[in-house]
C-alpha cells in the first residue's frame, strides 16, 4: 500500500527511525490507534476479540525520520495452533522494538499480571498508554492514571482516544524525541508490506465479522485464491473458511442474504482501496478443525 503525499525526510538534517511495538490484550484500540496515525486504514477493525490475527507493520515517515509500527495481535491464552501463531508474532515484536507501547483500556481494573511479567524487564523504553479517555472527564481520567502509574517503571504515560485522535500527535513528538537516530528503513511512500491479496481477504473478513457479530468470531479465516484483471473490471475470487456446517449455514443467511450483505460491504471498500471497479466472488467452505492444521495455517499466513 503506497500514499504519493507523504513528506520526505529533509535532505542533510538528523533524522529518527526505529520500530515501535503496540501491545496489549484484545480490543484495546492498538488498530485503531495504528490506523489514525497512519491517517490510512492498514489494520482492519471490530468489536469481536482477536480480530488482529498478524504482525501488520505500519510505515510512518514524515520529516522528523520513519518510524515503523508493529500493530500485533492482542495478548491472550493459546488454545490452538492458530493462537500459537498469534503469540509468537507478539513476542517477535518484542523483541524486535525500538520501544514498546502498552496498551489499556482505562475502564480496566485489575493489574494484568501476565503482561507486566513479559514487559518489566525489557530494555527499550515503555510506555503506557491509557485508551478511550473520551468516556470520562478529566477528572475521573487522572484518577484512572493514578491506579496505573505504580505497575511498573513508566518512561512515560500518555492518556489517548484514539477514536477521536485526543494526544495521538503528542505521542507521535515522544516517539521521535526517543527513538534513535537512522535513516528510514523503507522507501516514504510505503504505508505497509501487506500484500494486496491479504489486505483484501481481510477487509473482507472484517465484514464476515461485523455481520455475524457474537456468532463467529474466532472461526473464520479469508484467503483470496484469484485477483485478475478482465477488461475495465477486477475479478476476485475469494474463499470464506468457517468449521462446520452450522456457521456456513450461518453465514450463508437466509436465501444467501447475509454473505450477499458481507459481499456488498466488503466490495466498496476493495474498490476504494484499488481504484477500480471490482467483481467479488465469495464461496463458504467447511474446513473443520482449520484452527489446530499446521498445514492449512501455514496456507493461509505464509
Amino acid at each position: 500500500m503506497k500514499k504519493n503525499n507523504r513528506e520526505n525526510p529533509a535532505g542533510g538534517r538528523t533524522t529518527k527511525a526505529g520500530y515501535v511495538a503496540l501491545i496489549g490484550r484484545t480490543n484495546v484500540g492498538k488498530s485503531t490507534f495504528l490506523n489514525r496515525i497512519m491517517e490510512a486504514k492498514v489494520a482492519i477493525v471490530s468489536d469481536s476479540p482477536q480480530t488482529t490475527r498478524r504482525q501488520i507493520l505500519g510505515i510512518h515517515t514524515d520529516r522528523r525520520g520513519q518510524i515503523v509500527f508493529f500493530d500485533s495481535p492482542g495478548i491472550h491464552k493459546p488454545h490452538f495452533k492458530l493462537n500459537e501463531r498469534m503469540m509468537k508474532d507478539v513476542y517477535s515484536s518484542l523483541m524486535d522494538a525500538d520501544i514498546i507501547l502498552y496498551f489499556v483500556e482505562i475502564d480496566d481494573r485489575r493489574p494484568d499480571a501476565f503482561i507486566l511479567g513479559m514487559i518489566r524487564d525489557a530494555k527499550q523504553p515503555l510506555f503506557l498508554i491509557i485508551n478511550k479517555i473520551d468516556k470520562y472527564s478529566r477528572g475521573r481520567v487522572l484518577e484512572r492514571i493514578q491506579a496505573f502509574k505504580d505497575l511498573t517503571e513508566w518512561d512515560e504515560i500518555v492518556p489517548m482516544s484514539a477514536l477521536r485522535g485526543d494526544n495521538v500527535d503528542h505521542l507521535e513528538t515522544l516517539l521521535f524525541e526517543y527513538l534513535p537516530p537512522g535513516e528510514p528503513f523503507f522507501p516514504p511512500e510505503e504505508l505497509t508490506r501487506q500484500s494486496d491479496t491479504y489486505y483484501v481477504a481481510e477487509l473482507i473478513r472484517e465484514k464476515v465479522l461485523r455481520h455475524t457479530r457474537q456468532e463467529l468470531p474466532f472461526t473464520t479465516s479469508v484467503k483470496v485464491q484469484e485477483m485478475t484483471d478482465r477488461e475495465k473490471i477486477r475479478y476476485i475470487r475469494a474463499e470464506i473458511y468457517v468449521e462446520t456446517h452450522s456457521q456456513k449455514k450461518i453465514l450463508v443467511g437466509k436465501g444467501g442474504h447475509l454473505v450477499k450483505q458481507v459481499g456488498a460491504a466488503a466490495r466498496v471498500e476493495i474498490e476504494e482501496y484499488l481504484g477500480k471497479k471490482v467483481y467479488l466472488d465469495l464461496y463458504i467452505k467447511v474446513v473443520p478443525g482449520w484452527r489446530n492444521s499446521p498445514q492449512f495455517l501455514k496456507d493461509i499466513f505464509d
